[in-house]
């Protein structure tokens, strides 16, 4: 009779991101490429959702892996997930990237951060309703939808529970529903001809 070896428990989230950190620290080059195929497209999106430029998503991507690299040493693993610290340096350098725009451009941060020129009118409808939330909605909005990341990933980047945060998603997609029908509205008095672009009619 073939005996059965007891479970092994999987390594927690905690241990996996210690190991991760350690071998960081190490400048294992396996390990940064461990940290990065985990984590550019998603931060990627994040920017892109924040932005709406792709050369700007970009740079910002390239900005945190580079200050990464750059802090890794004076860096101490508390128990937070390591994408809190790669979300909090991506945040920093968009508000940088926000405040010096404002600056040369004294415009509303909905029209500076308004889709791309060449995206559809769905698009910029989306873009423009994604502004009109609270700050606290659009983060949770971009993360989750616009980057992918999971419930349990958004709380432990934002430290709240997974059900508070479950409640927020909630609210905010209430939300955003609202100001995307009120676009729609608004989008209705398009001419014909511009009827046809993806998404103008239906943007959720």
């Amino acid at each position: 009779m073939q005996e059965h070896s007891p479970d092994i428990e999987s390594p927690s989230r905690e241990e996996d991101d210690a190991s991760l950190v350690a071998s960081l620290q190490a400048f294992d080059q396996a390990a940064w490429a461990t940290l990065y195929d985990q984590h550019q497209a998603r931060l990627w999106r994040y920017a892109y959702g924040r932005t709406g430029d792709r050369d700007v998503a970009d740079d910002i991507v390239a900005q945190v892996f580079v200050e990464a690299l750059e802090s890794i040493s004076r860096f101490r693993y508390t128990g937070k997930p390591i994408l809190a610290w790669l979300y909090r340096i991506a945040r920093n350098h968009l508000g940088k990237r926000f405040r010096d725009a404002k600056r040369q451009f004294p415009l509303s941060r909905a029209e500076q951060a308004a889709a791309p020129p060449d995206a559809a009118l769905g698009t910029i409808a989306l873009f423009k309703a994604v502004n009109r939330l609270t700050f606290s909605q659009q983060e949770i909005i971009r993360l989750r939808f616009f980057a992918g990341y999971t419930t349990r990933e958004i709380a432990g980047v934002l430290g709240k529970s997974e059900t508070a945060i479950y409640s927020a998603e909630v609210r905010a997609m209430a939300a955003l529903r609202r100001h995307l029908d009120t676009s729609e509205e608004k989008i209705s008095s398009v001419p014909d001809e511009n009827r046809g672009v993806p998404g103008i009619n239906r943007v959720r």
